[in-house]
């Protein structure tokens, strides 16, 4: 089983400077049983729409904006409890950094109240807004063919949020394995020193790059990630995990600004992983945590070449575990 899994970063008034991440899961998770679509106020959204949500806390507040997760903090690996945090998305507060307040993150222990209310009108959904301020995949970071193996599920949803919304990638051969020989070492692995290409543009706002690769097998949930992050939008970023020790080139420095399709390392193994693999995510910052962090978001492939064994090109897509995804015809 592959793991990723890591602690809170530290973060400046331009974004990340440390810290070691990890994230992942698609789609949204409404807490139905919160959801109170009988107020008068209310409309019960519909069959696969998310819910425009009005929360209250207990001090009386209320925010409003589009339900786009839910993170259960009750399976989480560290610091474990009895507590749910919600993800409200207002388009009306998406602005560059560092006035972006469109995501806001709010503890069920807060929450009197969430109500499912009619969205306001021409505000577009959370997907139409980050596609207009770019924020997604527009190639996937490793040529060829790669194969998904988890989509945002299993142990991505215990990583104390940072693991609700990612992907992590590996290389198959025909038979559908992701090593030769017994596995027992790094360069069994086909995805290993593959080259990873830039996602998406934007700044860099992190890079570890000499933690060592660790061996095969079970994970230390205490190993540091290699990685490189970059800011795409406002308080959004991407990052790329488990690079090779010494991989990243010199150019790729915080602050300056990356391409899509531009060299930012190899596959390894270093971190919390159990065989050698890449671990895309899309981050958000929480402006009212403290301290600072970070949490998983959804995010969505543009133009890729998806399925479970003969691939379709999609305009836009959420790779689930077991498909496979590339920037050409399969």
């Amino acid at each position: 089983m592959l793991a990723c899994g890591v602690p809170a970063p530290g973060l400046d008034a331009g974004g990340l400077d440390a810290g070691d991440l990890d994230a992942g899961r698609d789609g949204a998770v409404r807490d139905a049983a919160l959801l109170d679509a009988s107020a008068s106020d209310a409309a019960a959204p519909d069959a696969g729409e998310l819910a425009w949500t009005r929360v209250t806390t207990a001090d009386g507040a209320r925010l409003e904006g589009e339900l786009v997760a839910t993170y259960d903090h009750s399976i989480w690996w560290w610091s474990p409890a009895d507590e749910r945090t919600y993800a409200l998305f207002d388009p009306r507060a998406l602005a560059e950094w560092p006035d972006d307040r469109s995501l806001r993150f709010v503890s069920s222990l807060d929450v009197t109240a969430l109500d499912a209310i009619a969205r306001p009108a021409g505000q577009p959904t959370y997907r139409e807004a980050m596609r207009g301020a770019g924020v997604g995949l527009e190639r996937v970071p490793l040529d060829g063919v790669a194969f998904v193996i988890t989509g945002g599920e299993r142990y991505h949803l215990e990583e104390n949020g940072y693991g609700d919304f990612a992907w992590d990638l590996v290389v198959h051969d025909d038979a559908g394995r992701s090593h030769s020989g017994d596995g027992l070492v790094n360069t069994d692995y086909y995805a290993f020193e593959r080259e990873v290409r830039m996602p998406v543009g934007g700044i860099v706002v992190e890079v570890v790059s000499d933690a060592p690769d660790v061996p095969p097998g079970p994970a230390d949930l205490d190993a540091v990630n290699n990685l490189v992050g970059v800011q795409v939008y406002g308080g959004y970023y991407v990052y790329l995990l488990h690079l090779r020790q010494g991989s990243v080139p010199a150019g790729v420095t915080v602050g300056a600004r990356v391409e899509t399709g531009d060299l930012v390392g190899l596959v390894g193994n270093s971190g919390v992983t159990a065989e050698p693999h890449l671990h895309v995510v899309a981050l958000a910052y929480d402006v009212d945590a403290d301290p600072a962090r970070t949490w998983s978001v959804p995010a969505e492939w543009r133009d890729v070449w998806i399925g479970a064994r003969r691939g379709t090109l999609e305009p836009y897509a959420v790779p689930v575990g077991g498909q496979y995804v590339s920037n050409d015809a399969f």
